[in-house]
Parts: C-alpha cells; sequence; structure tokens
C-alpha cells in the first residue's frame, strides 16, 4: 500500500506531508460566489448554484466500497448531518487486491476506498473518475504535498484520506528483548503465536526488507525463496488478520506475541494497558496512504463528490484519528493533536521517525499478479 514513486522520492514528499499534518493548520478555503448585482439595468438568468436542491432535501443512493469498520457513522458523521435524506450503502473488501477485483469484476460501488501502491491499476484500467476539486469545499485543509498523492500524470483522481505505519507490534510480558527486525514474524520462538496480515504484496515486503532486495524488482529466484520463507513461517501463526478488528483480540488475549500491525492497533491497546510496543527496525517501519476514488462508471458522480467533500469536514476527519487512531489528510485536525497516545502512536514526538520508513513504490500488474498468486499458494499449503 505504498506511493508510485522511488523510495527516496516519496520519503522526501511523503515527509513533507507528514510534517505539514503534524505541525501546520492549513486555513480553510473561503467562499467564492458570483455576484447577483444587476449591470446595466439587466437582471442576470439565475445560477445553478442558486437553484440547486438545499442539503437537507437532497435525495438518492450511494455505495461505497470500503474496508470493514469505514461503515460506522463516525466516519461519514458530517455527510449524514449535511445530506440526511440521501440513502448509504456499504459493500466491503479485506486487501487492496480484493478491492481492485472487486471494482475491475463490475462492482456497482458509487466510491472506493484503496490505499497507495494499487492506484495506477484504477487509472490503467479506465475504472476511477477525474475528481473536480472544485466543488471540495474542504480541499484547502489538504496540504498541497498530501494531494499530490492522489494525482496519476498531473490529473487528480483521488483524495488522500488516511495514513499511517505498519510494523511489528508485540507483547512485551510475553516477548524477551526489544524487538528491533521484520524477522521477528518469522522466529520460530514464537511459534503459535503470531499473527501475520493476510496480504501477499505485504510479505514480499518484509521479505524483501530483511533480505535487502530491491522490491521494485523482485526476481523470480527470489519470489520462490519468499514463497518458501512464508510456507514455512505459516504453522507460525495463531490467526491471519484481515482487519484490525481481528487482530486487536489476539493481542489482548495473550494468543498472539508478536504481529504485523499498523499504529491503530498500538494505540488501541496502549490506551487499554495492555502492556505492547512498536517497533522501529533496523531495516524501518513501512508507511501507507488511503484515498478515495470515485467509479468511472457511477451514474451518481456530483452526489459522490459530496461525499469526498464531507470525508474532509473537520468532525469526520477527526474521528479518525480520536477513534481510529489513524492519520488524517485534515491538515487542521492533525495540527490540533494533543492527546498523549495519539502522539506516541504517530511517532510525533520523533523527528528522526521517517527517515527510517520506507515508503514503497506502486506494483506493476505483474507483480500484484504474482505475489498475490504467491500468497495463495503459502496459504493453501497449510
Amino acid at each position: 500500500m505504498q506511493p508510485w514513486r522511488s523510495r527516496s522520492a516519496v520519503r522526501g514528499s511523503l515527509g513533507l506531508v507528514v510534517v505539514s499534518l503534524m505541525a501546520v493548520a492549513c486555513g480553510g478555503g473561503a467562499s467564492t460566489a458570483p455576484s447577483s448585482a444587476p449591470t446595466d439595468g439587466i437582471t442576470p438568468e439565475p445560477t445553478a448554484e442558486a437553484t440547486e436542491v438545499p442539503p437537507d432535501q437532497l435525495t438518492g443512493e450511494l455505495t461505497v466500497l470500503d474496508w470493514s469498520g469505514y461503515d460506522a457513522e463516525d466516519f461519514w458523521t458530517d455527510f449524514k448531518g449535511t445530506y440526511p435524506n440521501v440513502e448509504l450503502g456499504f459493500e466491503f473488501g479485506i486487501s487492496d487486491a480484493d478491492i481492485y477485483g472487486k471494482m475491475k469484476g463490475g462492482s456497482a460501488a458509487d466510491v472506493f476506498h484503496p490505499y497507495t501502491g494499487w492506484l495506477q491499476f484504477y487509472v490503467d484500467e479506465g475504472l476511477v473518475a477525474e475528481i473536480d476539486t472544485s466543488k471540495l469545499t474542504n480541499w484547502d485543509k489538504v496540504p498541497d504535498s498530501f494531494k499530490a498523492i492522489g494525482q496519476i500524470d498531473g490529473v487528480q483522481y483521488f483524495i488522500p484520506w488516511d495514513w499511517g505505519f505498519s510494523s511489528i507490534l508485540y507483547r512485551t510480558d510475553k516477548v524477551t528483548g526489544e524487538v528491533d527486525s521484520w524477522d521477528a514474524l518469522l522466529d520460530p520462538a514464537y511459534d503459535g503465536h503470531v499473527s501475520m496480515w493476510d496480504d501477499g504484496p505485504a510479505a514480499v515486503t518484509v521479505s524483501s526488507y530483511i533480505h535487502g532486495y530491491d522490491e521494485t524488482a523482485i526476481t523470480d529466484d527470489q519470489l520462490a525463496d519468499i514463497k518458501a520463507e512464508w510456507t514455512a513461517q505459516a504453522p507460525l501463526n495463531v490467526a491471519y488478520w484481515a482487519a484490525e478488528s481481528d487482530l486487536v483480540p489476539l493481542m489482548q488475549s495473550g494468543d498472539a506475541w508478536v504481529a504485523y500491525a499498523w499504529q491503530g492497533a498500538y494505540a488501541t491497546l496502549l490506551g487499554e494497558g495492555v502492556p505492547v510496543a512498536y517497533a522501529n527496525p533496523t531495516e524501518g517501519r513501512n508507511s501507507w496512504v488511503g484515498v478515495y476514488g470515485i467509479s468511472a462508471s457511477s451514474p451518481n458522480y456530483d452526489l459522490a463528490l459530496k461525499f469526498l467533500d464531507q470525508k474532509l469536514a473537520d468532525a469526520t476527519s477527526a474521528n479518525l484519528p480520536n477513534l481510529y487512531y489513524y492519520g488524517s489528510a485534515n491538515g487542521d485536525v492533525m495540527a490540533g493533536i494533543t492527546d498523549e497516545t495519539l502522539k506516541e502512536a504517530f511517532s510525533i514526538d520523533d523527528p528522526d521517525i521517517l527517515e527510517a520508513t520506507n515508503f514503497t513504490p506502486n506494483l506493476t500488474a505483474d507483480q500484484r499478479d504474482a505475489w498475490t498468486a504467491m500468497w495463495a499458494e503459502v496459504k493453501a499449503s497449510q
């Protein structure tokens, strides 16, 4: 789930993004409307804006293809409050590969939620519509460097919304010493107490970190070794997880001691007093950004734009870090974080964290297919 650029280029640009979000409160855009004053005694024709249906009277239906948990009203509270008579429905994907497959297979979703690393595919396949950002009243709250993440060839196809880290989460009362490498996920010492994310590209990325492979150019031999590595690792898992709601109970109960995890699970457990730590591996953490796009085949483009705009509004954006412990693309929200658990989860007080973070490049179609197929074979071997 990583940006479509070289690691060094993305590290610099996303570093600027995160610094902007953490430290700079971005001002909202001023409202602009055409003057209604007559000119030379001629009364102007009513504008489209003047005849637009009031938000609280607007009706319609919208379907969102999302990840489990984002259907909670907390994550579309501004949309619900602004457009109370619009019916919102959800479909779910369990991975980027699954969401891409659903969209390519003809999903009727109007809006979908992929992560960086997969964006180019939607453009290449003609699955995503260009976003008219002039109709987004909350767009100015997003730093320019963050907006660029949703652009392909200079065209805004996606709006950024959530972001965060991937690293190793571990129970400090079960694991001796400090975890300082991704190879902890492969350590037989934790037999029966590991939980890996159910995602082939993530497994390839972890192995590339451990072995120093160039993840933009994994060879057939390296992929064969990676497959063997994760096949051997499979019995160590207490369970694979698809959503954080799967992982958190495993860590709470102590069934899982070591896990591939996003910082949201770390913050949740930290806030509950569970003895956990979030590693800064010598190979570097991983980082990701989630975006929303509008289906190119959606008959509800204008309504979908309104949904995206309200996703960036303050209340919904604030619920993202406050309730889900994910970073928000709304710069005003991130600039206002004072909660110590959130500051710990995002390593806000560590100015060097991004220098040790890997922002992996996008996948090619061949890599996507090969890595997904490899993972299916790993799981089938159990």
